[in-house]
């Protein structure tokens, strides 16, 4: 698939929500979710938003097409759905996870803020993960016998990171991530390259 930065449908193909209008930019993923039987999604997406209505770290919005569940990080967005599997089960299908991009004068993508608490002996290993993943490392610091790296990369390659950081650790490492800043989105071959590949 040829995708490019600056071209609104090729980012809707690769799984990246873009709105002309920065709502909620605190909020910068999304997951979107359907009932498998229901014969109207809006229905099923009114009555799903009632149950999270409260959450602070997720907004629930309700359409036709279904319940869009928008949140800071994966981990706030999977303790969302965790709570919609308790009341609908195996009837509820959810879409993949989807960067949402601001749209002013350039398009501009979110960055996230990351600290990662690991093993010494891993650090080599996380340290080469996150670079290949366009993150700066900030700093690195010591901490009860483990290391704190602390970094910065663009969401869009840090999805999935949980899973991630447990295949290039020994075990026991944790992260923490937040939504640091929003940044114009590079167009150069080099990020586009990379921003296929990553897209699949």
């Amino acid at each position: 698939m040829h995708c490019r930065y600056d071209d609104p449908a090729a980012l809707h193909h690769a799984g990246l929500a873009q709105h002309g209008q920065s709502s909620h930019p605190e909020f910068p993923l999304e997951r979107l979710c359907r009932h498998r039987c229901a014969p109207f999604q809006l229905t099923f997406a009114l009555i799903a938003q009632r149950v999270l209505q409260g959450r602070d770290e997720v907004l629930a919005v309700a359409s036709e097409a279904g319940l869009a569940i928008r949140g800071e990080t994966e981990d706030a967005i999977d303790a969302a759905m965790a709570l919609l599997a308790e009341l609908f089960g195996a009837s509820v299908r959810v879409g993949s996870p989807r960067v949402r991009f601001h749209h002013g004068v350039t398009l501009e993508q979110p960055w996230m803020d990351l600290r990662v608490r690991c093993m010494p002996a891993d650090v080599a290993a996380v340290s080469a993960d996150l670079i290949d993943r366009d993150a700066a490392i900030i700093a690195c610091g010591v901490e009860a016998a483990r290391l704190l790296l602390h970094a910065r990369a663009p969401l869009a390659r840090l999805l999935g990171y949980r899973q991630a950081l447990q295949q290039v650790t020994t075990g026991g490492a944790q992260h923490v991530m937040s939504l640091s800043h929003y940044a114009p989105l590079p167009q150069t071959p080099g990020h586009a390259r990379a921003f296929r590949e990553m897209a699949g």
